[in-house]
């Protein structure tokens, strides 16, 4: 599930767009700017929340970790403290080292695989509603942080603790003024859910899913829809349909207004342009400032840069400026590109502490508005600020970008010089050949056309039966393809 977020202004909409050929995507924008978008493709890519039946495959006590074959193309890693058990007796024992090779385990993925990485469960699970989220094998009871109004919290803490029956309890959002009786119907709905779940294990043998979380319509709705939207825009009868049923069983105090248009909803009102721009390596700040965004395997690093806001202002004044501008822009960017992991932000050097701490304070602030928790680690001593986000999915990038053929993703390419080089080199093996080679023949890029010498192949091929036919007709910068003809057939070599 691919996310992208920004912050609130005024009219709040949903849009959503369903076609055979791009499927179902779900946009939310404020004010018609771009704040969150679902791709049903990356949701389908997607088991975050999907309990299964696993196998031990081995366990690793130097990892404090087990792997676990839950029946997909990647073995899951179990740790140690997402392993829902008794600690052993012996106190210097693991509680992974009680696992044995092929038993069976209930787990729930945690993150999705990555790269080679397989996908990380828990086997304490959690089974999520529109206003609870139980938690069958503890006995925690919360409320959500975000309801703030302190008589509210304590009339709903009340109410988990008279419905949870010794079972944890996660008050939501959403379930803020909303009754009790609400509140008992859908911890019923979720109790049954975990007896089907339980059910299915005791009966099942081999590694498989045993609950998958709902659809990404349905989950949009679920973890998104509340008072402050105004309306969903659909471009789909059948969506329109859906969203309506959706919405009338969660019985909200404030109803959207639900309408359906014709046409690419996406194209219609500025979505799609909107995420183009994102995947934009420069985001350009009010004032003129700069952030640069440079994502790596290991890390993102975000530069922050005062670009063309030089005149005018005080050189101290115009640094906090940009620095401060850049605290309000850098979460929305990660929401907006879905970036996670670790990040490093690379701030103008400030000249105290105080003017750190306001930076740090406006970047909290921010935050508060991102569902997926990130972590600030203050500044280190070469005044980096390191950051975590939690992986909910792949970034933006990956489903809108592939790796370029010519620079095979590095970002850059070879020089024209060099490449021209690589060409020289490749004719001077031609001629210890075993002297058939009767025509050359290079096809190169018009980009090298500055750089290669036709005297100095010449000069190269003198004394041999080689002749050679230049031509500036390869369709890919930078690149050129050499060819060749024996008297017996013919060969090719490339070059990219």
């Amino acid at each position: 599930m691919v996310i992208i977020v920004t912050s609130r202004t005024s009219l709040k909409r949903i849009v959503i767009s369903n076609s055979k050929f791009e499927g179902l995507r779900l946009a939310m924008l404020e004010d018609d700017q771009l704040f969150e978008v679902y791709l049903e493709e990356a949701d389908e890519e997607s088991i975050a929340g999907s309990i299964y039946l696993g196998r031990i495959e081995n366990v690793v006590p130097n990892l404090q970790a087990a792997f676990i074959n839950i029946g997909e193309s990647k073995n899951a890693f179990l740790r140690e403290r997402d392993l829902y058990a008794s600690k052993p007796r012996n106190g210097s024992a693991l509680k992974v080292e009680m696992l044995k090779p092929k038993q069976k385990i209930m787990v729930q993925v945690k993150k999705d695989a990555m790269g080679l990485k397989g996908p990380q469960v828990t086997s304490y699970i959690s089974i999520a509603g529109r206003y609870l989220v139980l938690m069958p094998q503890i006995s925690n009871i919360g409320v959500s942080r975000k309801i703030e109004d302190v008589k509210e919290r304590k009339r709903l803490y009340s109410i988990a603790k008279s419905i949870s029956k010794g079972q944890g309890v996660i008050i939501r959002t959403a379930a803020e003024s909303v009754e009790k009786s609400e509140l008992e119907k859908e911890m019923d709905l979720l109790r049954a859910r975990w007896e089907e779940i339980q059910r299915k294990f005791r009966h099942a043998r081999k590694p498989q899913v045993l609950y998958e979380d709902p659809g990404v319509l349905e989950y949009i709705l679920r973890e998104r829809l509340d008072n402050s939207v105004d309306e969903i825009v659909t471009d789909n009868r059948k969506t329109y349909e859906m969203v309506q049923k959706i919405i009338s069983s969660y019985k909200p105090n404030h109803k959207p207004l639900i309408r359906l248009i014709q046409g690419d909803a996406f194209r219609k009102l500025g979505v799609e342009k909107q995420i183009m721009a994102s995947l934009s390596r420069v985001v350009r700040l009010p004032s003129g400032g700069v952030l640069y965004f440079d994502p790596t395997e290991a890390l993102l690093v975000i530069d922050v840069n005062t670009g063309s806001n030089t005149s005018g202002i005080d050189s101290e004044d115009l640094i906090l400026k940009t620095n401060i501008e850049s605290a309000r822009e850098i979460p929305r960017q990660l929401r907006l590109r879905n970036e996670s992991g670790i990040i490093i932000v690379d701030f103008i050097d400030m000249a105290n502490e105080s003017e750190r701490q306001l930076v740090i304070h406006v970047l909290e602030e921010e935050l508060k508005k991102d569902k997926v928790r990130t972590s600030i680690v203050e500044f280190s001593e070469l005044g980096l600020l390191e950051m975590t986000r939690k992986r909910t999915s792949p970034p933006l990038r990956e489903f809108y970008k592939v790796k370029c053929p010519v620079c095979e993703g590095d970002g850059a390419v070879l020089s024209p010089l060099h490449r021209v080089r690589n060409l020289i080199h490749e004719l001077e093996k031609l001629k210890t050949e075993d002297g058939t080679i009767g025509m050359v023949e290079i096809s190169a890029h018009e980009s090298l056309k500055n750089y290669i010498d036709e005297k100095l192949i010449q000069s190269l091929l003198k004394g041999t039966k080689m002749n050679f036919n230049l031509l500036f007709d390869n369709p890919i910068p930078y690149d050129y393809q050499l060819s060749y003809k024996t008297s017996k057939n013919t060969k090719k070599r490339k070059k990219h």
